[in-house]
């Protein structure tokens, strides 16, 4: 099998594996705040709000939420990262999940395994509350993570995401 094939393949789901949000993972946030990466999420952050996202991610296994974690293959490669965090939708308090997938490991099933380890963890680890996504609606492949770990698309409507309008699918998953 030549090169190009054995990096479209779909990957062992048992290869991917989450750890715990460390300083050694800052590589993940700036790899994925690129112009192409964040094209459907308002663009880049700036240095400064990339240096908070992480202290954040730190803190939160402190505080009990977020709970990030790097999302790691079986020889330890960084693939990218996927957590939950609290928030509301709906009129109520939900546990909201996100992911992104380092380019050379996409459409790998690498996002959808990631998504429902995070979504085991919020069940485990949580307090009992529903879990939450909202990928832009043109983000096909988000959608796709989001009913492959078991949400159910529940809404679209426009929102504003970090001064930008942005039109979001909302999927909901019962955490039981």
């Amino acid at each position: 099998m030549g090169s190009r094939a054995a990096l479209s393949a779909r990957l062992d789901p048992a290869s991917v594996r989450l750890r715990r949000w460390t300083d050694a993972d800052t590589p993940i946030l700036e790899a994925a705040n690129s112009p192409e990466m964040m094209a459907l999420l308002a663009g880049p952050e700036d240095d400064w709000q990339l240096h908070r996202r992480h202290e954040r991610y730190l803190r939160g296994w402190d505080a009990g939420t977020p709970r990030m974690f790097s999302v790691r293959g079986s020889r330890g490669e960084a693939m990218g990262s996927v957590g939950w965090w609290e928030s509301r939708f709906d009129g109520r308090d939900v546990y909201e999940l996100g992911w992104v997938t380092l380019p050379e490991f996409q459409g790998r099933g690498v996002a959808s395994q990631a998504a429902r380890l995070a979504v085991a963890d919020a069940i485990a680890h949580g307090d009992g509350r529903d879990l939450m996504a909202c990928p832009p609606v043109e983000n096909k492949a988000s959608n796709g993570v989001c009913a492959a770990a078991g949400f159910e698309m529940v809404a679209s409507q426009e929102t504003e995401f970090r001064g930008v309008a942005m039109l979001l699918n909302y999927w909901v998953r019962p955490a039981h």
